[in-house]
């Protein structure tokens, strides 16, 4: 049996992660954490504390074969926290969340500033349940990008513009870049859609992870903001934007243009911005609507009239919130999966292939 100091500085067993604190005459057994079945429960029970040899019966009886007598409300703050891309999870985080639930669980009122738990225990507690803390530097990392198709569509992309050089709009090498104009009858104008997070560099220099929940870490602590652009290459402006006058001409033929959406848009543009937390991020259908309305302000840009338009997008073809284990995605091929195979829509047959 182990011996530590309760917060009335008064000596009470733990048995089994079970921390035991006096109360007048009645043992309450707050049960810190009991690890089953990948889930970790909060619990609370009571038992009269004249009978001290009858405690580690009683406690067993709590806690036996992975079946405790839990209310299951309570939810494992620790996998749950760990498996967040945010990295704000804290070992006193841990033990203030155990503070508060044990005076909510008993109904009394804090009267001490000492914890519960203290944040050594807690620190304990969680490498006993499988967690550690480490850098936070784990990435995504994807196998086969030198696939032969890769190359291929790679060879397009890039002949694509080599071809057609004397279409765009183009800059030249001098210390101050002056703009070269296309020499072909009908010119192109390239908008490139880019996303920039500004804040999201605040990445917690470590981080506790447990393997089987290990998410990426790509975001950091606070709130970041987002900007989603339209950058043109035009000598008009570096970004896609229109005049007032343009603006009237397009709102009289889309009046949805007017309205109220859930992202900031900028005046008289396409340009959206969002303020995001450490999950949030822009889903697929917030990105289709952008798109919609660039579609809708193209045609009464002045400039860009008699002009081919291109829109080049570096984004993924799907925006998803889902909080990916970095597990799923192993560094050699022929390592864990997550699923059996994939299926997708060859574009070339229209016929669905399953890998």
């Amino acid at each position: 049996m182990r011996w530590v100091r309760t917060l009335r500085s008064r000596y009470c067993p733990s048995i089994n992660g079970v921390l035991l604190l006096s109360k007048s005459r009645i043992v309450s057994c707050f049960i810190v954490a009991v690890r089953t079945t990948g889930k970790v429960y909060l619990n609370e029970v009571q038992y009269p504390s004249n009978d001290h040899e009858a405690i580690p019966t009683f406690v067993n009886s709590c806690t036996t074969e992975g079946h405790p007598a839990v209310d299951n409300t309570d939810t494992c703050r620790v996998l749950k926290e760990c498996s967040k891309k945010a990295s704000s999870f804290t070992v006193e985080s841990l033990a203030k969340f155990l503070d508060d639930r044990f005076y909510e669980i008993n109904g009394l009122q804090k009267t001490a500033q000492q914890l519960i738990r203290s944040i050594e225990m807690c620190r304990i507690d969680i490498r006993r349940w499988g967690g550690r803390n480490e850098a936070n530097k784990n990435r995504p990392y994807f196998e086969g990008h030198e696939r032969p198709d890769v190359q291929q569509h790679r060879k397009e992309f890039i002949d694509h513009f080599l071809s057609n050089k004397t279409e765009y709009y183009l800059l030249n090498d001098e210390e101050v870049s002056k703009w070269i104009q296309p020499t072909a009858p009908k010119p192109r104008v390239l908008i490139c859609h880019d996303e920039s997070t500004f804040r999201s560099g605040e990445v917690s220099a470590r981080r506790w992870v447990i393997d089987d929940s290990a998410p990426f870490f790509s975001k950091g602590r606070g709130r970041s903001y987002m900007i989603s652009d339209f950058l043109v290459i035009h000598p008009s402006s570096p970004y896609f934007q229109l005049s007032p006058a343009e603006w009237n001409q397009a709102t009289q033929r889309y009046p949805k243009l007017l309205e109220e959406v859930d992202i900031i848009y900028e005046k008289f543009s396409a340009s959206a911005a969002i303020n995001i937390g450490s999950d949030l991020y822009m889903d697929n259908e917030l990105i289709l609507e952008q798109f919609e309305r660039l579609f809708q302000m193209l045609q009464f840009k002045e400039e860009y009239k008699t002009h081919t338009i291109e829109v080049l997008v570096d984004n993924a073809r799907t925006h998803t919130s889902k909080e990916f284990s970095v597990n799923d995605f192993g560094m050699k091929p022929g390592i864990r999966c997550p699923v059996q195979s994939i299926e997708y829509l060859d574009p070339a047959t229209n016929q669905r292939i399953s890998l």
